[in-house]
């Protein structure tokens, strides 16, 4: 009877955790949208989630606590989970942060565009020898489009953590904490291109014809950071699902 109760409880404890990457996806795919989109109406219903993704979080940490104190004893899998609960509802709640913040830049942007205008651009002529991006012209276009390519990417490892902690997939979880490599090297390409824009006198022809760019410019580039930290989060919740599983203390890279 007692074990049957505990179960019931680890049940719905792991529901509760499921709703809120949920919750934390949607605002995430929201984000994304008003990024693209500009839809002020949306970056407003992402931040008004926060407070929802917030009290979800404190649900599952005040339902974890009362399971730690009051359910005893409890066998080694039960406790890996419950210890790795607080963690993982404290990286998803953070990864919700980060949503809402980048709806709150997306709405701070609004007063810097001119009518909506993302194209204005910088060619990089001078680019030094074998740079990558060299004869190619950088714009605000092509960078939003490199932000949201990195933030499709950042949500997939998202969705696929969740899925993993589900069905206590030790195999996709190794995988998604390695495939982090590719969030990484869509965020450096973007700070690439966002630092070149910025650079110097490249930036002069910029400023001629956009005073605000600089400002536009900083803003993209912390929204490339929140999203390069979404995945970040994914990895730390895919090594507490190994934890959970096998006991182990880290992600040990699968042999090739």
């Amino acid at each position: 009877m007692v074990r049957t109760l505990l179960d019931r409880e680890l049940q719905e404890l792991d529901e509760q955790i499921i709703q809120l990457g949920k919750l934390v996806d949607d605002a995430l795919g929201k984000a994304l949208e008003a990024l693209e989109t500009g839809d002020l109406a949306k970056s407003g219903l992402v931040i008004e989630a926060d407070a929802t993704i917030d009290s979800l979080r404190a649900a599952v940490e005040e339902h974890t606590i009362r399971l730690l104190t009051l359910q005893q004893p409890l066998g080694g899998r039960d406790l890996r989970f419950l210890t790795s609960a607080l963690s993982i509802a404290g990286d998803l709640e953070r990864t919700g942060d980060g949503a809402a913040g980048i709806a709150q830049i997306i709405l701070r942007m609004t007063p810097l565009r001119s009518n909506g205008n993302l194209t204005s651009s910088i060619k990089i002529a001078n680019a030094s020898v074998g740079e990558v991006h060299d004869g190619i012209e950088i714009t605000e276009a092509t960078i939003l489009r490199g932000i949201l390519d990195l933030g499709h990417e950042a949500r997939k490892a998202l969705q696929g953590t969740m899925e993993a902690f589900a069905n206590r997939d030790v195999n996709a979880a190794r995988y998604i904490w390695e495939e982090d490599d590719v969030v990484d090297v869509r965020y450096h390409l973007v700070r690439h291109d966002l630092m070149t824009l910025l650079a110097g006198a490249r930036a002069i022809p910029a400023l001629q014809s956009d005073a605000l760019i600089l400002q536009r410019a900083t803003y993209l580039l912390w929204i490339a950071h929140k999203l390069e930290r979404v995945a970040d989060h994914s990895g730390n919740i895919c090594e507490r699902v190994v934890f959970i599983v096998e006991g182990e203390t880290s992600i040990k890279r699968t042999q090739e």
